[in-house]
């Protein structure tokens, strides 16, 4: 990490890094005098055109935010509009080394035509994509240390893999859906030319989809589901897409909820963001009609919404949905002769789930479950 305590100490830092005396840092600390809200919007959109090049992962603010909603607002959508997200928790954030500037200023949207211009997918990965991991984190690991195919299942939008590439573009990317609008989507993206990608259409329950997998697959593979998806799936269907996979890829890895009650999962999580809220919306997960958890089938609907003072919006359903509890997984793979791992993420490692650690953060945030035939 770099420091830069003045609006000259940044100047001075980004000519070094221009010039190629200094290396791209993870990430520059804007602190001290050196503010963003200070500066008059030209001077700051030309810092922040300049700091994108420079960094690998972004930059971290340590100044406080403005008082106003509206100066607030301003400057968040001015960041956002220049390649940086903050839907991290480690700061403002770009794609690993990304030489393209992605707008996510999803606000505009709403500020134009209210609730019903919003777009899903942005409002979706502002309150509920798991930005804090990436494909670094599971590939970097002892386990998975050989992976150099990533499949990502029941893609949709694919934020997997997208991001992953830019780390990784000698990787193979394979991703499956029946979506053919979220196909159109994802290869519309901003991706490295190199980039060695396939998104097709098709149904992960069928053998034809994972024989292809495997017929084009390159070294070790590793399918990802995120923490959505397979919980759509009845027991006979998880079970089959767990056999399938594990069959035809090296690792099967599936992203849940942190480990709780289905109790807990009920009635309204309010989701609602700084910029929403200053905006004039807000978000939530709203227990849907009749949809209270059942804690014997762990079955439950609920909707994320997003609504202010004229108009209210469902943005996704979620009817039906199975909070496919950690145990049940273990049992599962269990029947299906599979070995089973949980991500540790203090350890930064994969471990057995026989040995269970009090202090994996397993309980408070999202869990990753891993899969596999192999003999490891």
């Amino acid at each position: 990490m770099r420091i830069a305590k003045s609006p000259e100490a940044l100047d001075k830092l980004l000519r070094r890094i221009e010039s190629g005396e200094l290396p791209k840092p993870d990430w520059i600390r804007l602190q001290g005098d050196c503010r963003l809200d200070r500066m008059k919007p030209p001077e700051r959109e030309a810092f922040l055109a300049r700091i994108h090049p420079c960094v690998l992962r972004g930059f971290k603010n340590a100044a406080a935010k403005p008082r106003t909603r509206k100066a607030r607002l301003a400057l968040w959508q001015s960041i956002a509009r220049s390649g940086f997200h903050d839907f991290s928790e480690f700061g403002w954030t770009k794609n690993y080394d990304s030489p393209f500037v992605e707008n996510y200023d999803y606000i505009s949207a709403y500020q134009q035509g209210g609730i019903e211009a919003l777009d899903p997918y942005a409002v979706y990965s502002s309150v509920l994509g798991t930005f804090d991991f990436s494909v670094s984190d599971f590939v970097e690991t002892e386990l998975c240390r050989n992976v150099r195919t990533i499949v990502e299942p029941m893609a949709g939008t694919a934020e997997f893999c997208y991001a992953g590439h830019f780390r990784y573009p000698d990787f193979h990317y394979l991703m499956i859906d029946l979506d053919e609008e979220a196909r159109k989507r994802v290869l519309s993206q901003n991706w490295l030319p190199q980039a060695n990608k396939h998104y097709m259409i098709g149904d992960v329950l069928t053998p034809e989809v994972w024989q292809r997998v495997k017929s084009e697959t390159s070294g070790e593979s590793l399918a990802y589901i995120g923490k959505q998806s397979h919980h759509y799936f009845s027991a006979k269907q998880l079970m089959r897409l767990m056999r399938l996979a594990t069959d035809h890829v090296d690792f099967l890895m599936l992203e849940t909820p942190q480990i709780c009650l289905i109790s807990e999962m009920g009635d309204t999580d309010e989701l609602t963001r700084q910029e929403q809220e200053d905006a004039g919306f807000k978000c939530e997960l709203a227990e849907a009609e009749n949809g209270e958890p059942n804690p014997l089938t762990h079955r439950l609907s609920f909707q994320l919404e997003a609504s202010d003072r004229k108009a209210r919006k469902t943005l996704f359903n979620y009817h039906d949905w199975t909070f496919w509890a950690h145990s049940t997984l273990v049992a599962f793979a269990d029947l299906l002769d599979l070995k089973s791992f949980y991500f540790h993420s203090d350890r930064d490692e994969f471990v057995p789930v026989s040995d269970w650690d009090d202090e994996s953060d397993c309980e408070e945030n999202v869990t990753f479950m891993l899969f596999t035939r192999r003999n490891v």
